[in-house]
């Protein structure tokens, strides 16, 4: 008799909003947490060297945000393969899949840091920075590049704990790896006075402590044989690979894309307005990242509940998960609104205290910008649930329409007409557009599949 698998029972049969919020608080936690030290970081930056080093982080976005799209490529791929294996009551397989993410994101983690030492030099000029902020950019890029493979494996890891039924673990890990960093933050900073390169060095000490708390976990669990997720021999080869990099290509693309939009912004800012603009920019990105990772937690949290009732055929379930998921997004999203709309001057206080043209702008983006938020949760929350299905192909229909056309031609042709006000109009139009574009995507799936 087959042993029944306590973990797979409970994502089939237990309530739906029960499983989403148990699944989805603590990874919505564990991203909230991450982003307050980003936060935290990006203050003690610019209370200590200026805006500059701030404009210099957010200069640096585009090249740093290859390594995450490799991340959550691997990671989110990866794991809603784990999962839907899992729905399937598949171990042996889900197993062998993780194994073979581990050695892959280890390997893609290794080649990237060499490439990115080598290129180093040229890095800052094509980024558009200049005197200090070149200085800045390449002093952190020095110091973070040799943590490039654990900032991977502490993703894939995490996510892989989720997977695994363990959501409460994998955001005590989390949360403890954002309070380390912010502590390490502080000290190399403040009393080491490591400026710049203390941020970088502690961003990946902690990451690498996280990625060394889940392998250690797997392992144990391997060796004992416990129930659940656990290491076999990697498996499946090129085609498995394929088929997890197709499938969080989307996710990717959405990463890559935030690199690509980044580097226009960062450009155009810099031409129209100079350094401090940036500044004020990256203070309200912060802001908006926010969002997005809430967004991204509560759809990466709710990935195993999608994909076990997938896997087992269960589509009212999958269906009434979608609905949950939404109506959350959208009321996150509504709450972040208010909040920027209504204390940006004193979130800018914060960073930069003694500013007040940094102030002023940034007061003035604010009012446009989070407009976006109304709509993202649509983009957001439907692309990742397409790929919790395997269905790849609308996930990166969604990412490429975002973040490559929509955005990119906001970019491109609003501030021709509008000026400045073009380009903190263009995250409103890339947002309302991509929104209404995954309706369309998410009306057609209910009518081929979420009615069976």
């Amino acid at each position: 008799m087959q042993e029944t698998d306590p973990i797979r029972e409970r994502y089939l049969t237990k309530p739906l909003t029960g499983l989403i919020l148990r699944n989805s608080m603590p990874a919505v936690l564990s991203m909230l947490v991450m982003c307050l030290y980003q936060i935290v970081d990006g203050m003690f930056l610019g209370r200590k060297l200026g805006p500059e080093a701030l404009a210099s982080v957010n200069l640096l976005y585009p090249i740093l945000v290859i390594l995450i799209g490799l991340a959550v490529m691997i990671g989110v791929g990866g794991n809603a393969r784990i999962g839907v294996l899992l729905g399937a009551a598949d171990r042996h397989n889900a197993g062998r899949t993780l194994s073979l993410i581990l050695c892959l994101g280890t390997g893609l983690g290794v080649i990237g840091s060499l490439i990115t030492f080598l290129a180093l030099p040229t890095i800052p000029s094509l980024l558009g920075a200049y005197g200090i902020l070149a200085d800045f950019a390449t002093e952190y890029l020095t110091a973070i590049l040799p943590f490039f493979t654990p900032l991977i494996l502490s993703f894939i890891l995490e996510q892989a704990t989720r997977n695994d039924g363990r959501p409460v673990f994998a955001t005590t890990v989390m949360v403890s790896t954002a309070l380390l960093n912010i502590l390490l933050d502080y000290l190399f900073i403040f009393p080491l006075d490591m400026g710049i390169r203390g941020a970088a060095i502690a961003t990946g000490i902690a990451n690498a402590l996280a990625a060394a708390v889940f392998l250690a976990r797997f392992g144990l669990k391997t060796l004992r044989q416990s129930q659940g997720l656990i290491l076999y021999s990697p498996g499946g080869g090129i085609r498995v690979l394929g088929k997890i990099a197709y499938n969080g290509s989307s996710e990717m693309m959405n990463e890559l894309a935030g690199g690509v939009t980044t580097f226009l912004y960062n450009r155009t800012i810099l031409a129209m307005l100079g350094a401090m603009a940036l500044a004020s920019f990256t203070i309200v990105q912060y802001l908006v990242i926010i969002g997005m990772m809430l967004l991204i937690g509560l759809g990466t949290g709710s990935q195993p509940v999608i994909g076990y009732n997938h896997g087992a055929g269960i589509t009212h379930r999958v269906r009434g998960t979608l609905k949950r998921l939404l109506a959350i997004g959208l009321v996150l999203g509504a709450v972040l609104f208010v909040l920027l709309q209504t204390q940006a001057g004193p979130i800018t206080r914060l960073f930069i205290p003694h500013h007040p043209e940094t102030l002023s702008i940034t007061i003035e983006i604010s009012r446009f910008v989070s407009i976006a938020l109304l709509f993202m949760p649509i983009g957001i929350i439907s692309s990742m649930f397409f790929t919790s299905l395997l269905k790849a192909g609308n996930s990166l229909i969604l990412s490429i329409a975002r973040g490559f056309i929509f955005t990119v031609l906001g970019i491109l042709i609003l501030p021709r007409f509008l000026g400045a006000t073009g380009i903190w109009l263009t995250p409103v139009l890339a947002e309302g557009l991509t929104g209404m574009l995954a309706i369309t995507l998410l009306a057609r799936w209910y009518r081929n599949e979420g009615t069976r």
